[in-house]
């Protein structure tokens, strides 16, 4: 499995959130510089978490859910109509 990779500008506005995020996956996340692999943040062994189980995994998909606007059929199907036709 790939690391997971971020813009070197999101690593540095979202510094906290992208520690967090390796260290509740315990893997490591690599910060590029212009679309290059610049350096890897990776959890040390007495910080990283162990992945989540199944209970934290469903808490987290709630927890996500309830950030994302209920969206009807109707809209869902606009939002790909207007990405096939390139307009936004």
């Amino acid at each position: 499995m790939e690391n997971e990779e971020i813009g070197i500008f999101e690593a540095k506005t979202h510094f906290s959130e992208v520690v967090d995020r390796v260290m509740r996956l315990g893997r490591p996340i690599t910060v590029t510089r212009r679309g290059k692999p610049a350096v890897d943040i990776t959890p040390t062994k007495s910080g990283a978490k162990p992945r989540m189980g199944r209970s934290e995994a469903f808490a987290e998909l709630e927890r996500l859910r309830a950030e994302v606007p209920r969206m009807t059929r109707q809209e869902i199907l606009d939002l790909i109509d207007e990405g096939r036709s390139g307009h936004g």
